[in-house]
Formats: structure tokens, sequence, C-alpha cells
């Protein structure tokens, strides 16, 4: 130690007493800094991250502990969201401890898994850097990856569908679903939807208004939200002046009856003014707001404001105009006088496609090595006779035998992997959706497959029915001869020996015949 050096406290002998302040003064604003960078919960959070994917690897990370964002957090605790209860209690329960260990090595804030915030106070003591993050994060959907803006289809609290300010009285909804990749190129098209399909792109291109309203309707799970987000972001891509709001049928009702228990005009003009201010609006659901009276009223003077000013509607619902049994005539006769596109039930062949795209989907997103054999393919698309939404659940019960047990994708481990599902087995179709099948394959109505003409006509299509029935159901002679209209069991023999018969000399009515079979059978 040199001599000029004071042992005692180890600074320099004699250095000034102003220069000691300063070095202390700096010493102390490094400390704060640096300690302020290690409690900014973004930063700890990416330690964590890289932590854990250390210690699951890759492929577990990204299927699980990845999807963790970082939603909340104050000087007590944090909270890491995901985007849905189930993925909560999978990572909660089989890697919380970890990621609450790999936590408390660099903060010793309390760490929650939810998938949602919990109540803050009003006034919390927060660091401008918290404050920064409960900005981005709460406003953030559950389960997006952080990015410098908004994505296209979501909004924070404070925004309006379309990016704008909210508009008073009009509740902007929070998003809870991911809908990026609802996008044209990622819809595959088929015969049951392309009508759908089509108008959905002109409507997202073209401000032409020629045909208003246009619905598409068909079952739940046939991608008609698809369609709808779809045409948000593309005309928004195509004309970012074109004013577009895109709302459920929840949020609509939620602003009307929280305008009217306001009691007030300001309140209730705001709200009308927030669906009528616009070039496009789109519904989703629309046949819950028709269940409502006083909002299927509403409903129906913003449909009239809007096309007689020419704006473009687009409507999504579940059912037909006419079967939402509880919209007034007017309001089903306004719907039918615009354009309906029907989506149907996916055939096998738009099943073979959509499986094909989940299949490079997955690819893309981590599992570079899946691979399907055909015949596995063909057999999921064939037995999964069922909408898109059910198809995409069976592949992924299937891929993650993969993912976790490390099972290959064979014919047998798909059948295996469906075994106890509700797709295990064939089930039997009952006469009523017997007889439907055929009235509709031939052009008939229900009530003349079941009454007592004999017009050929309509006596054929009845003999194939209760052909049909004989072969596919276990129902007794008397009981199936009952079911169309209260016939003799002698009526079915002579119907089931005529089809086995003309089957075998009528070409086209055997093609018939297979056909129905086939659409029966799944």
């Amino acid at each position: 130690m040199s001599d000029w050096q004071d042992k005692s406290d180890g600074k320099p002998k004699g250095q000034p007493k102003d220069m000691q302040s300063q070095e202390d003064s700096a010493n102390l604003d490094a400390n704060v800094l640096q300690k302020s960078q290690i409690n900014d919960p973004a930063q700890i959070w990416r330690q964590v991250q890289g932590k854990l994917r250390a210690h699951l690897g890759d492929r577990v990370h990204m299927s699980w502990t990845g999807q963790l964002v970082l939603q909340f957090a104050d000087e007590r605790q944090v909270v890491l969201g995901a985007p849905s209860k189930f993925i909560v209690g999978r990572i909660d329960g089989k890697y919380g401890d970890l990621v609450r260990k790999l936590w408390a090595e660099c903060d010793s804030r309390h760490v929650e898994i939810g998938n949602s915030a919990p109540n803050a106070p009003e006034k919390r003591n927060t660091t401008p850097s918290t404050q920064k993050l409960q900005a981005q994060e709460l406003n953030r959907p559950m389960g997006a990856r952080p990015t410098s803006h908004t994505p296209q289809g979501h909004y924070s609290r404070s925004a309006s569908p379309d990016n704008r300010p909210a508009t008073p009285g009009f509740t902007a909804p929070t998003p809870v679903q991911n809908h990026e990749r609802f996008t044209f190129e990622n819809f595959v098209v088929g015969a049951p939807n392309e009508l759908a399909f089509a108008v959905a792109r002109r409507v997202a291109n073209s401000a032409d208004s020629q045909y208003n309203p246009i619905v598409i309707h068909g079952p739940h799970g046939m991608g008609k939200t698809h369609l709808l987000h779809a045409v948000k972001a593309e005309a928004a891509k195509k004309d970012p002046s074109r004013r577009v709001r895109l709302i459920s049928s929840e949020d609509f009702v939620a602003s009307f009856v929280q305008s009217v228990r306001a009691q007030g005009r300001s309140e209730i003009d705001a709200f009308k003014a927030g669906l009528r201010d616009v070039d496009l609006l789109i519904i989703d659901d629309a046949h819950f707001i028709a269940d409502k009276p006083g909002s299927q009223e509403e409903l129906m003077h913003t449909l009239i404001s809007l096309v007689d000013s020419g704006k473009q509607i687009l409507l999504a619902s579940d059912r037909h105009p006419h079967a939402i049994h509880k919209a007034s005539d007017r309001l089903k006769s306004y719907l039918c006088g615009g354009l309906l596109c029907d989506i149907g039930a996916a055939d096998y062949e738009l099943r073979r496609r959509i499986l094909d795209r989940l299949i490079e989907r997955r690819r893309t997103g981590g599992h570079a090595s899946l691979v399907m054999p055909q015949d596995a393919r063909d057999h999921l698309a064939a037995r999964i006779n069922a909408t898109p939404r059910d198809l995409e659940g069976a592949f992924n019960q299937v891929v993650a035998r993969l993912e976790f047990l490390g099972k290959p994708l064979t014919l047998d481990s798909i059948q295996e992997a469906l075994a106890h599902s509700r797709y295990s087995g064939q089930t039997r179709p009952t006469v009523d959706k017997i007889q439907r099948a055929a009235a509709k394959h031939f052009g008939i109505s229900m009530e003349e497959m079941l009454s007592k003409r004999r017009a050929r006509a309509i006596a054929r299509p009845r003999q194939v029915a209760m052909y049909l029935a004989k072969m596919l159901t276990t129902r007794s002679l008397p009981d199936i001869g009952r079911r169309f209209g209260g016939r003799d069991h002698t009526t079915v023999i002579h119907a089931v020996k005529r089809i086995d018969k003309l089957r075998a000399e009528d070409t086209s009515l055997n093609t018939s015949v297979e056909t129905l079979l086939e659409t029966l059978k799944g």
C-alpha cells in the first residue's frame, strides 16, 4: 500500500472533500441506476424467460411457458398471463414452481400466474418504468407478444375498434383472442364456403354497396368470424382512411343497455353515432341481438340509417334470418332483402385442404419435422365429418401425442388417439336424419316425405328413406312405418324390396343411394 493512501478507509490521503463528495454521489447514482434496472419487471421477465428456455428446452418453452406475458406489476407482486384458463392451469400446475423459483433469484416480488389482471388500487406508488409497463401490458391482448404497435384488429381499452378514440357512450370491447391469423390468405376455400369468401373479399376491397346488408350464415365453427376479421384487416390495408368498425353482438347489447341506463339523450346519441359514423359496419353473431327486443329495434334503425347513407353492412349469424325465431318479421325481411351467403358443412375435399393447412401452420410454428402420412391424413379427414373447428381440435389431440409422448403420426397412432373421443365410432343416424337427408337430396319437403301422396316424385324418395332406415338403424319395421306418417310395416317391406331391385337396374338411383349412404355414414 502506498504511503499516501489512508489505511483506515482505503481512500487516497489528502483528497479534497469536494472530490470525495462528487465520487460518493456518482457511486450512489450508479447504485440507484443499477437497482432500478434490476427491479425493472420487464428486464427481469426477459432474464427469467431465457432461464426457462435453458431449463425446459425450446420446444416445451415455446408450447407452454413461452405463452406467458408480463401482464401486471407493482412493488409487491407481478402477474403473468396466458391466453386461456386451460393453459394457465397447465403451466401453473407443471411449471409454476420453476417460474417462481427463477423469478425469486432475481426479485423478491410474489408471482401469480393467471388469465386476468387483479383489481389494482386507483393509486399506486409505482416507478416510471412500472407505469410504462402497465400501460403497455394491460392494454395488450392476452397472450400477444410485445410489439411496438397495436396489431391490426386489436385496440387498447381506451381506443375504439378502428383505432380511433372511443366514442362516448360506446363501450370498446376488451380483446381476449388474437385474431392476427384471421386473414384471407389463411382461409381455406372450398365449394361450401366459396361464395361467402368471394363476397367478403369484395366488401374488403371495394366501397361499392350494391348488396346491402350482407349476411353470412352457417353453423358455429365454420369460419364466419375468420372472414369478418379478414375483411376488417384487408379493408384497413387497402384504404386506411376507410372507417371500419367490427363489433360483437355482446358489445352491441352492452353499449346499448349502458346508454339507456344513463338516462340521458346525449349518451344515446353518442351510442348511435359510434355505430353510424362509419363506412363499413361489421357485426358478429347478429342473431343474439335479435333475441332482445330493445336491441333488435336499435339494430333495425342502425341498418336502415347506414343503408340509406350508402354505407356497407356485413353481418354474421349462425342461422338463416327466417330461422331467428325472436326476430320481428320486419327485421327478417330487411336482412333477407340484401345478400345471404350460406356456409355449408365442410365436405371431404375441404377437410383435406384444411388439414394440410393445419400441418403447414404447425411446421412453420416450430415443428418443422412434423410428418403425417397420406393414409393418416385421409383417415383423419374422413373420420372428422364435422366443422373445421372440430377438425382442428382433433388434429391438436393427435399432434399432442407426438409432442408429449414422442409417438409418430401413423394411421394406427391416430386411431389410438381418437379411440376415446367422440369420434371413436360411427354414430348410427336417426330415422329423422335419414328422412331429412333424403328429402334434401331429392328436392322435396319433409311434409311431402311424411304425406299420403303417391306421386312418383315423392313416393320414390320416401321408399329410399325407408330402405336406408332399415339398413342404418336398429328400428323395427313397424316402428319405421309409424315414423313415415303412420304407415304399416308391410309398406316398409315393399319399399326395401323395391329399392333393392331398382339399384341393380337404375344407375342414377343407385348413385343417389350411394351418395346418401356416404353422407349419413360420415
